[in-house]
């Protein structure tokens, strides 16, 4: 089935395309070129134009059949049936009201305009102008309104709007361009045989024409394919990791021989032909003719062929919304090799540099080296070839030294996307996970000391590292999976499933991120800290999550145990007004609910705060992990969770400032609290909003 519907849609595509580019010839090329040679090419050129309008309607045939096949493919993947069993009236119904059945509805509108116009045009021997711009503008809208079927209509709201019309203007530039070739082979053909001064001149003039028709449409195809594949694609992993982003690959080395051709019609046939003003008529002349309209078919026969990608393109899942499986060994990281310094090299510019770091500077300076002799080569001719091989020579040292101190192994999983979103829940669940399989040799905290490890070469890695945030979640699910090579390091695939693996990554990244959070104080930080998602309920019955807070309200995370927090839920309750000014809500996690009574939860029933029922387990289990500090107790690999600790999530979702009741003043003295929030409620945002998954 996937075969047929690909088939279809690339004769669809291609026949829809054909039209507009005859019109589009017709207009902006032929009838100009053959008016500038006179009446007799006027006349030749009668003719010609009606041998394109039978073309033309011959296409519009091929794009009715392969239409309604579209729509009776269509209906079978609705519904799962067979060909024969999808097409009834209710299901037949059904498509059209999707979407795809919309503009389906529309084109098939257009089409029977446009097929009326060419129908027209073909009986009258005498082409009036309105005829022609109608006709222009229903082939225009018959190609542009394929993208409101296709991926760039999956979009919302301002990016749809975009989407939509890059995806009608590459279309339509591809079809002006490839659609156009077809008709200027066929009259550069006309011209040849004609062997007249008139056909040499409308030889030249479409030659000319048809140059900046070419670069107008590959403009736009550039500019616009650029957006698609940033919108479909949007980084290299999906690029090279993914069936659509490996076809868009394909796509694009094809484009280069077809650019190529243009670029020998443009640069070297064009010029000679319109220096050969005086000898139209002569063989050599001819011979650029020939050469021209070969050309022109040898384009338009890599033109179908990306076509055809393009159709299998429209049946692939963009690259965005698929995993990546990255097919390298290696990958380029400055963020992990500047954290291993490893083996130093002597004193540098009164400095010490790491190994890695040293041939990346050594490296980058022989590339701006390069630049000197390579730019004396562009501007001087004397010694140009001594200074050109200098510089590349450099360049290339340069890149020898410096790139392979950036690699690092990579994996196929390495760009792979948390199947697992980063949500407490899921860190508390790796918590558990944590607990059973990791702690004999990675230790209770994560340091690598556990019981086992004493007897392990080499030793258990240390969780806590900051290089264990530096590697992607697709390292550490290869990892997980497949453990690590001349190590302890145990595969877990057959023992944990893969969502059960994603929520120890989700847990070990979180217990990184702690680690380096041991200095964070009650004073704001910079946003890096990513706050774990997490659903919950309230007293109130409210369900809700903090990502809904998100560009909304400041909220105040208080993890409490009563009653020892009796004294500070009261003040907190006390600054019920401020908090309402300030855009403020105060989320309360109890340590243990059941100690909670009827008393207690009247108290603590107020406007002020929401007092998380449902969900509160996993919250504080997943916020304590965050109670890591440079305090005594703070700094013991089995620290107790402080009876109350309290965290400001700005409206972006990173935890901004952390206050741990007992190591010291902080907020208890509230106009501290208050003006932290207000310097959170004056920031622009300077950090990107975190994903909803781990990377």
């Amino acid at each position: 089935m996937l075969e047929i519907t690909t088939a279809v849609r690339f004769l669809h595509l291609a026949a829809s395309m054909l039209p507009l580019g005859i019109f589009a010839f017709i207009y902006v090329i032929g009838r100009p070129a053959a008016a500038k040679a006179g009446a007799p090419a006027q006349t030749a050129f009668a003719a010609f134009e009606q041998r394109q309008w039978r073309i033309a309607a011959a296409s519009l045939a091929v794009v009715f059949v392969s239409g309604l096949g579209a729509f009776a493919l269509q209906a079978a993947n609705m519904t799962g049936r067979p060909l024969a069993q999808s097409l009834t009236l209710d299901n037949l119904s059904g498509v059209l009201g999707t979407q795809f059945g919309k503009a389906w509805l529309l084109r098939q509108i257009i089409l029977i305009l446009l097929a009326g116009i060419v129908t027209t045009l073909i009986r009258r021997q005498r082409t009036t102008s309105i005829l022609l711009d109608t006709g222009f503008a229903l082939a225009a809208a018959l190609v542009g309104t394929m993208a409101l079927s296709g991926h760039a209509a999956a979009g919302e709201g301002m990016t749809l709007i975009l989407q939509l019309h890059a995806d009608a203007l590459h279309l339509l530039g591809a079809g002006m361009w490839l659609g156009a070739l077809l008709p200027l082979a066929l009259l550069l053909d006309d011209c040849r045989r004609a062997g007249t001064d008139w056909a040499g001149t409308v030889a030249q003039e479409a030659t000319r024409r048809f140059s900046w028709l070419g670069i107008a449409t590959v403009s736009t195809l550039v500019l616009t394919g650029l957006y698609n594949a940033w919108q479909l694609v949007g980084d290299i992993p999906p690029l090279v990791g993914t069936d659509y982003g490996r076809l868009l690959i394909v796509k694009l080395a094809l484009l280069l021989p077809l650019l190529a051709l243009a670029a020998t019609n443009l640069l070297w046939i064009r010029p000679r032909m319109l220096a050969m003003a005086s000898a139209q008529n002569s063989p050599s002349f001819h011979d650029l003719v020939g050469r021209l309209r070969r050309n022109a078919l040898f384009e338009a026969g890599i033109g179908v062929t990306i076509l055809l990608i393009v159709a299998i393109l429209g049946v692939t899942a963009p690259a965005r919304h698929v995993q990546p499986e990255w097919p390298f060994s290696f990958r380029y990281s400055w963020e992990i090799n500047k954290n291993l310094p490893e083996k130093r090299f002597p004193i540098m510019f009164g400095k010490s540099f790491p190994e890695q770091r040293t041939s990346i500077l050594i490296g980058a300076g022989l590339a701006a080296a390069a630049l000197l002799p390579l730019g004396y080569a562009l501007f001087r001719r004397r010694y140009r070839r001594w200074a050109l091989g200098l510089g590349i020579a450099a360049a290339s040292g340069g890149a020898a030294l410096a790139l392979p101190a950036l690699w690092v192994d990579a994996y196929p999983t390495t760009y792979r996307r948390p199947a697992v979103p980063y949500q407490a829940i899921s860190v508390e669940s790796g918590l558990q996970s944590f607990r059973q399989y990791c702690v004999p040799c990675h230790g209770v905290a994560g340091f690598g000391d556990g019981p086992a490890a004493a007897g392990l070469t080499p030793k258990p890695a240390d969780l806590t590292a900051k290089h264990t945030g530096d590697h992607t979640a697709g390292d550490l699910f290869w990892w997980l999976s497949h453990g690590k090579p001349n190590t302890a390091m145990l595969a877990f695939e057959g023992i944990m499933n893969e969502e059960v693996r994603w929520d120890l990554i989700n847990f070990l990244r979180t217990l990184s991120a702690a680690e380096q959070a041991r200095r964070m104080a009650p004073l704001l930080e910079q946003p890096w800290l990513v706050a774990p998602d997490f659903v919950y309920r309230t007293l109130r019955g409210e369900n809700k999550s903090l990502k809904e807070h998100r560009s909304q309200k400041v909220v105040l995370l208080v993890l409490f145990t009563w009653p020892q927090s009796q004294a500070r839920m009261a003040e907190l309750q006390a600054l019920q007004d401020q908090f309402s000014k300030a855009n403020v809500a105060v989320l309360a996690v109890p340590a243990d609910p059941a100690t909670l009574d009827s008393q207690s939860l009247a108290l603590l029933n107020r406007p002020a705060l929401d007092l998380i029922i449902d969900g509160s387990e996993e919250t504080f289990a997943t916020y304590g992990l965050f109670r890591r500090s440079l305090s005594e107790a703070g700094m013991r690999p089995d620290a107790p969770i402080p009876a109350h600790m309290e965290f400001l999530i700005d409206r972006q979702g990173y935890v901004r400032a952390r206050w741990i009741a007992g190591e010291s003043r902080g907020w208890t003295n509230t106009e501290i609290l208050l003006r932290e929030i207000g310097r959170l409620n004056q920031e622009q945002p300077s950090a990107p909003a975190p994903d909803d998954h781990v990377h």
